[in-house]
């Protein structure tokens, strides 16, 4: 599974201005577009646009659309497809990647009326607010180039984005939209695996996308599909895996990488498993006994 912020850590075109594990301030700029790159939120994060556009679309099919100047609040859990398109010459965003821990010393200080998930948007965006511009500047003129990694004082500085934010929105509205992303949240699961199951996820992916534990996870989904998640995901993608290769020629690697298998070899083993052939012998086989799909 992509990972973010993990994967972001080795990137040439990422700073880390601060960090302590996952959380982390990240700076990134980009000449060149990125298009369809997928991930996983495993931490909150506020996305504040510089320069650019990205293009952001969830697994719900929930797209939008973020501008220079503008900010997003995106909770963690979220699988998503990401486009970062330079615009006069680059791409450049501040990350601020947070836990529920940060979240809740924040809500400590405040006063949140008691309101219900369902009441509160998914994302929160903020529009053009030259502030938040003078606090990104302020981050990248300090610890762009210093060794200053500190945990207490990444601490302070996404405590002062969350107080400046707070002082922003109208009262109570950026402290309600914190207090949701700390709340326990179950996505439906069968709506979730069946437009997912060709993602590279295990089942413990898919137990913590879903807001469960693995033991509720396998529970909830033998209720749903009388069998066991593993056999299930097994047996789907590799049904996918037997349309494609009646659709049309493809390699074994691609094929693979389609239906949700990171490792080929394992792939191979599973076809083979339920098929009686290998990948290859299968599309062979086909090709022999000249079949074609209508």
């Amino acid at each position: 599974m992509i990972l973010i912020p993990q994967r972001l850590f080795d990137q040439a075109q990422v700073t880390t201005l601060l960090r302590e594990g996952n959380v982390c301030i990240l700076y990134k700029e980009l000449t060149d577009p990125v298009i369809q790159r997928e991930g996983y939120l495993s931490n909150h994060v506020l996305s504040l646009l510089l320069e650019g556009e990205q293009l952001l679309q969830t697994y719900e099919d929930h797209s939008i659309r973020l501008r220079a100047g503008e900010a997003l609040f995106i909770p963690r859990g979220l699988y998503h497809i990401t486009d970062l398109v330079p615009r006069t010459g680059s791409f450049r965003s501040l990350l601020f990647y947070f836990d529920d821990a940060l979240a809740r010393e924040f809500l400590a200080t405040t006063s949140v009326a008691e309101v219900r998930r369902e009441a509160l948007p998914e994302f929160l965006r903020l529009g053009k607010e030259p502030s938040l511009q003078r606090l990104a500047q302020n981050l990248l003129d300090l610890y762009r180039d210093t060794i200053l990694r500190g945990g207490d004082l990444l601490r302070l500085k996404i405590l002062e984005l969350f107080h400046l934010l707070h002082a922003l929105l109208p009262e109570r509205d950026f402290a309600s939209f914190l207090f949701r992303l700390t709340l326990p949240q179950k996505r439906n699961l069968k709506t979730f695996i069946e437009q997912n199951y060709t993602k590279p996820l295990k089942v413990e992916d898919f137990a913590y996308l879903t807001g469960r534990s693995l033991s509720t996870f396998r529970r909830d989904f033998k209720a749903f599909y009388q069998s066991t998640p593993q056999k299930w995901l097994r047996d789907k993608r590799l049904e996918k895996a037997l349309h494609i290769l009646h659709e049309r020629d493809i390699s074994i690697g691609e094929l693979a990488q389609t239906v949700g298998y990171d490792n080929v070899s394992y792939f191979i083993k599973a076809f083979k498993s339920k098929v009686g052939l290998s990948p290859k012998q299968y599309l062979l086989s086909r090709r022999g006994s000249g079949f074609e799909h209508h």
